[in-house]
């Protein structure tokens, strides 16, 4: 895809985030923390089709490594709350990855300074 963007402003970004989250969990191991951040900050970026690919050279970067996701179980707790609310009614239970989606928009947040949402 032409619109991906790994200028340098993304490679800033991803180093930023990475010390953030080694100060945070400073026992933890580097390998692991990058591979996580890596992941976590471009996920959102990509189209549906090259979702595997990306994973898959994530797996050949980080051999045998495996990193949970971040989790936010205040922020996903609120989008389930909002999404079943009776005045919403947002079929909370056709499409769950919503609440990934809402994660990943404050997850950029946190490490942008604009962020503009298509579709």
């Amino acid at each position: 895809q032409t619109h991906y963007d790994y200028g340098l402003r993304n490679i800033l970004s991803v180093l930023r985030t990475a010390g953030s989250a080694k100060r945070a969990m400073i026992t933890a191991p580097e390998q692991m923390l990058m591979m996580r951040t890596l992941r976590d900050m471009n996920m959102s970026k990509f189209v549906q089709e090259d979702v595997p690919l990306f994973l898959s050279l994530i797996g050949d970067l980080f051999p045998g490594l495996t990193a949970e996701k971040a989790t936010f179980p205040a922020i996903e707790k609120a989008s389930e709350r909002i999404a079943t609310s009776e005045a919403k009614n947002l079929q909370w239970g056709k499409a769950k990855e919503w609440a990934g989606k809402v994660v990943q928009i404050l997850e950029a947040y946190y490490v942008r300074h604009g962020i503009g949402l298509v579709g």
